[in-house]
């Protein structure tokens, strides 16, 4: 076999290799999918120290939260690649992938697991009875987008409060601490209530609890 052949055995078998591994998000083996329902496609994502993902596709509006400090990077295939940045626990962001589809690879740059939730939004509109934006003690807004209002929130020790009900529903992440709600929640942890349900949330320990919630239209 002549140097022209095994060249372009090569260059066959290189695109071969690179189109097999681009996969939708949903099918990387480390966005573990743990909810799925009208609203969310929730991915719960591990990266041990120095570990990379596959070339994986983005295409529907995501809500990324990080639960992890941790330094990250990620390799754009055919693009600009992100040089590795540090991200911290409660870090929220919103991404357009519908608008702007992204095929990337992600690896940990850290000596600790790289840990963050990619939710991504598969509702096509908002319900005609739109939520409001929530006006509470400890609440800070982060997000406001068409489908999902972002917060974050903290909840002091031996400190209690409620979400009040209401036309949207509901995804509350634990980033740290522990909390008594409808089970106890700790760091990792998440619940989805259904528009019309309150969230009681009970702090009983001696350290903040600190939370992510997610109202969904």
């Amino acid at each position: 076999m002549n140097y022209k052949k095994i060249v372009l055995l090569l260059l066959i078998s290189s695109a071969a290799s690179t189109l097999q591994a681009q996969v939708p998000v949903v099918e990387e083996p480390r966005h573990k999918k743990v909810l799925e329902n009208d609203y969310v496609r929730l991915l719960d994502v591990h990266l041990a120290p120095g570990d990379t993902s596959l070339y994986h596709i983005h295409a529907t509006p995501s809500v990324i939260v990080f639960l992890s400090q941790s330094v990250m990077g990620a390799e754009v295939m055919a693009g600009q690649s992100q040089l590795p940045a540090r991200v911290y626990p409660q870090q929220v962001l919103y991404m357009d992938y519908a608008a702007k589809p992204v095929t990337h690879r992600v690896y940990n740059d850290s000596t600790n697991v790289f840990h963050v939730m990619d939710i991504e939004l598969v509702k096509t509109s908002a319900s005609p009875d739109a939520c409001t934006l929530l006006q509470q003690q400890n609440l800070t807004t982060a997000i406001e987008e068409q489908l999902v209002n972002v917060y974050k929130l903290d909840i002091e020790p031996n400190q209690s409060l409620t979400i009040p009900a209401g036309h949207c529903a509901y995804l509350l992440i634990c980033i740290a601490g522990e909390i008594e709600t409808t089970k106890k929640m700790a760091a990792g942890d998440f619940l989805f209530f259904t528009p019309g349900n309150k969230i009681p949330l009970i702090n009983k320990q001696n350290i903040k609890a600190s939370f992510v919630l997610l109202a969904l239209k």
